[in-house]
């Protein structure tokens, strides 16, 4: 089983600790760092190139936001997780602003965390549920005009497959999945094609894949 590499950064030993322990229940989760404080910690992403950084918000030297900005600068393929106390509009915002793919509040974060860091791990976003709004509040700010076209355009089961086909699945696995069959597939492709004004045989899944993080 290929598994999920992590650092951690936090400037107080003991919640470091209870992080460590939550890691330690899932066999597809490897830690190999740690840091307490923010330079330590985008030395030690520059020297484990891990998967996914579980950074504070507040640290010594280099804030989490700041770690999490000189490493996508770097051009790195490290996932952020922000785990903090800030509840407030303005620090979601700006994490989501500089990249972070995942933001837990601690109080919460020893249900969510281990679902996190796999939805992180794989480029998807993820929330603590009591931020959810500010989440669908930040998409909506956001959201290119590609996605708005699917948002209007296109029906629920639609967007189920523009999704299936951004992941890489083919009509017969999406028919299978949907319990449908492929031409009723090939159907979907075709109106959702002429909806978006999309043209050529593979414009379609160029599309999604280009809406993968937004779908």
């Amino acid at each position: 089983m290929k598994k999920i590499t992590i650092i951690i950064a936090d400037d107080h030993p003991i919640f470091r600790s209870g992080v460590r322990e939550i890691l330690s229940k899932a066999e597809d989760l490897q830690l190999v760092a740690e840091a307490d404080n923010g330079l330590s910690a985008y030395q030690s992403i520059l020297s484990h190139l891990p998967e996914v950084a579980i950074l504070d918000l507040e640290m010594p030297i280099l804030n989490g936001l700041d770690v999490c900005k000189k490493v996508l600068n770097d051009k790195h393929q490290t996932q952020f997780v922000i785990l903090t106390m800030h509840k407030e509009k303005q620090f979601f915002q700006d994490a989501m602003n500089s990249g972070v793919k995942g933001y837990l509040l601690k109080d919460t974060a020893s249900y969510d965390l281990l679902d996190c860091i796999r939805e992180v791990a794989k480029g998807n976003e993820f929330v603590s549920q009591s931020l959810h709004y500010l989440q669908h509040e930040h998409q909506q700010i956001h959201s290119s005009p590609e996605m708005e076209k699917v948002a209007t355009l296109l029906t629920p089961t639609e967007k189920i497959i523009l999704k299936l086909i951004s992941n890489g699945k083919t009509s017969v696995e999406i028919a299978s999945m949907l319990f449908v069959s492929p031409n009723t597939i090939e159907n979907h492709r075709s109106n959702m094609s002429k909806k978006l004004q999309l043209e050529g045989k593979n414009s379609l899944m160029k599309f999604s894949m280009n809406l993968k993080g937004e779908l």
